[in-house]
């Protein structure tokens, strides 16, 4: 596999794993205080979708704290 294969995996792997875990930490959240109870599922999309913001934004971090490390140590 090429460098651009595996790095793309990589960044997609990373994204998953961050919306995962982002995704875990807001089940600690209670949407239904500020949603009618009669709102179920846009309490859930509205958890998929800030899921999908915070592990986003940290994955995207990492990755270029990861690139930038890798562009200072090897020059490339």
């Amino acid at each position: 596999m090429s460098s651009v294969t595996i790095t793309a995996l990589f960044t997609i792997l990373c994204h998953l794993a961050f919306i995962y875990l982002s995704y875990q930490v807001l089940d600690v959240i209670r949407f239904d205080v500020f949603l009618h109870s009669h709102q179920e599922g846009k309490a859930r999309l509205l958890r998929l979708l800030l899921a999908i913001a915070i592990g986003f934004g940290g994955s995207s971090f990492l990755l270029s704290i990861i690139n930038n490390l890798s562009s200072i140590f090897f020059g490339l």
